[in-house]
């Protein structure tokens, strides 16, 4: 059976950055997490089968304050696997994606229009702080000195920030809807005048008394 793309991916990762799996684990966070989720336990068994194949080598290193750790570089037969697959003509067709929100929207008639617009302004709130953490990575990619590999991660990094802000107007659209939908807001009635209190009826030269109903 032909290797998944994540082997490819935790491939990539060691490539670009060799180290422990602890090390490569907090690299894949900072970078192709924003754009192809892999969780830890998927990253250790991963770097175990490309050990198996011989497209990484590992090494034991000792610690002495800490459990020992295993050390993991790309090999020569890995490098040409990984340039293999990223020439490989099939697999770069556009992929269509599972988004929950957006079937909520497509049966939003089914829905209580506020519910939908809570969870709405919850997505966006959620896309602003990724593309918030994006925007702070590719500022601390433009403040190192440039190379190939940091040029293209910065390139990759704004991919996301693009799709963010795609994400925010196409909600932005959709909120407008409801909007449109639930119609204007009908208008506050006027605050009635506060009761009379009592008063003095007075005559030419004569007080009335107060009058009591």
């Amino acid at each position: 059976m032909a290797p998944a793309a994540m082997t490819f991916v935790v491939l990539g990762l060691v490539a670009k950055r060799p180290g422990s799996g602890y090390d490569i684990a907090a690299f894949a966070d900072r970078s192709v997490r924003h754009f192809w989720p892999l969780s830890r336990s998927q990253l250790y068994t991963e770097l175990s089968r490309l050990e198996d194949l011989g497209w990484v080598s590992g090494i034991t290193v000792e610690q002495d304050r800490y459990p020992n750790k295993r050390v993991y570089d790309i090999t020569s037969a890995g490098t040409a696997a990984l340039r293999e697959w990223l020439e490989a003509g099939s697999g770069t067709q556009p992929q269509r994606t599972r988004d929950p929100l957006v079937l909520k929207t497509f049966l939003g008639s089914f829905m209580d229009p506020d519910r939908l617009a809570e969870q709405l302004d919850h997505h966006r709130g959620q896309t602003a702080e990724l593309r918030a953490k994006l925007l702070a990575v590719i500022g601390h990619l433009d403040s190192m000195e440039t190379n190939s590999s940091r040029r293209f991660g910065r390139a990759s990094a704004r991919y996301g920030v693009l799709q963010a802000e795609a994400t925010i107007a196409w909600i932005q659209e959709v909120q407008a809807l409801l909007e449109a939908e639930q119609g204007p807001t009908p208008p506050t009635p006027p605050t009635p005048p506060p009761p009379a209190g009592p008063t003095k009826l007075r005559r030419i030269g004569m007080p009335v008394p107060l009058l009591r109903f």
